[in-house]
């Protein structure tokens, strides 16, 4: 008996389209579980996204494209939009990621240490650390963190107040 394979129309074998097909669900449709952190947000996709096509083109375009890399949303309170994309290794992407709100800290980047007693600013980009110092107020340590990262332009987000 010979077997049945799935018919295709030719975008679902592109190496891009389960990334554009990811990114419409997310931005687009209320069921997705990722959704809350998406369109419920207000993250939307320009509209010459909608064509499959034209997404593929313009990605396989932007600088540094490749496979291996991760498409990166500059500013990540901003959507899909043609200047808001680029491709980037994983470290950058952790590093650009938005304040998730876990914890009692009200920065990115700012933990308290039981040990030291004391608020910790860290940086930790391709696997090593950048700074990891010790400050009495969470202020203070995010303020360190602030400067570190525009001194030495690192890809880290720098998020203001969040409570």
């Amino acid at each position: 008996m010979p077997t049945m394979s799935k018919k295709r129309y030719g975008n679902e074998l592109h190496p891009l389209y389960s990334r554009w097909l990811s990114m419409t669900q997310r931005c687009n449709n209320p069921s997705c579980n990722n959704y809350k952190n998406y369109g419920a947000r207000g993250i939307t996709i320009c509209s010459e996204f909608n064509d499959f096509t034209f997404y593929a083109h313009y990605l396989e375009n932007l600088p540094n494209f490749s496979l291996s890399n991760s498409l990166d949303r500059v500013d990540t309170n901003k959507g899909y939009q043609l200047d808001n994309l680029r491709w980037t290794n994983c470290s950058t992407q952790t590093a650009n990621q938005r304040f998730s709100g876990k914890g009692s800290n009200k920065y990115t980047g700012v933990n308290w240490s039981k040990v030291h007693n004391r608020w910790v600013a860290r940086i930790t980009f391709k696997g090593k650390t950048l700074l990891s110092s010790v400050h009495l107020t969470e202020k203070q340590a995010f303020d360190t963190r602030v400067a570190f990262i525009k001194k030495h332009k690192l890809p880290h987000t720098v998020h203001e107040y969040y409570k």
